[in-house]
């Protein structure tokens, strides 16, 4: 099955079987993105397990390296789902430069070069780090701001559920209340322990 295809997991549990004409449900356990199918693919990853199959372990301070990439040109948006069900952006960043990345590609983020790293922080717990790849660019004005002078935005949203639901706006704008082929996501895991 692949999964970047077919749904967007927010927490462990996936519905499946949802009619292409159905609005997305929503509920603690899941929420169901996009099921419909799409020619494009992202793959998202953590420097520890390169295959993103797996759900290694790091700590509080280590420095964290995630890569993604797509099979056709798209723009890639990063969040990372806490433990405690609240959520970071990390692409785009003030810092990153663009977050457009070509076919084939494999970008890692921070990049070579980047003045900045990303440090994991607490709380302790299994995290997710959700990609969304999009052939076109998503307005986030819905999920995410910048504050004066702050180099990452600030997810809106202070829940899981919450995150989902404005996630799906963004996603599929009620404008077009259909699910979109023009996107797709992939997720990957990682604990943070002492």
């Amino acid at each position: 099955m692949n999964k970047a295809a077919l749904i967007l997991a927010v927490l462990s549990t996936i519905t499946l079987g949802m009619p292409a004409s159905a609005a997305p449900k929503l509920s603690a356990q899941s929420i169901i993105v996009n099921p419909v199918p799409t020619d494009l693919s992202v793959h998202v990853w953590v420097d520890r397990d390169p295959g993103g199959n797996g759900t290694p372990t790091y700590r509080v301070g280590d420095e964290i390296r995630i890569a993604a990439t797509v099979n056709e040109d798209a723009y890639v948006y990063l969040f990372n789902v806490n433990p405690d069900g609240t959520t970071d952006q990390i692409l785009p960043n003030h810092l990153s430069g663009t977050h457009y990345v070509r076919a084939g590609q494999t970008r890692t983020f921070p990049a070579q070069g980047d003045n900045f790293v990303f440090n994991v922080s607490g709380p302790r717990g299994l995290n997710k780090v959700l990609v969304i790849a999009s052939r076109t660019e998503l307005n986030l004005s819905q999920l995410s701001s910048y504050r004066s002078g702050e180099a990452f935005a600030t997810v809106k949203p202070t829940t899981t559920p919450g995150f989902a639901q404005a996630l799906s706006i963004v996603v599929n704008p009620i404008a077009q209340p259909l699910p979109q082929q023009n996107w797709t996501s992939d997720t990957v895991r990682y604990t943070v322990g002492r």
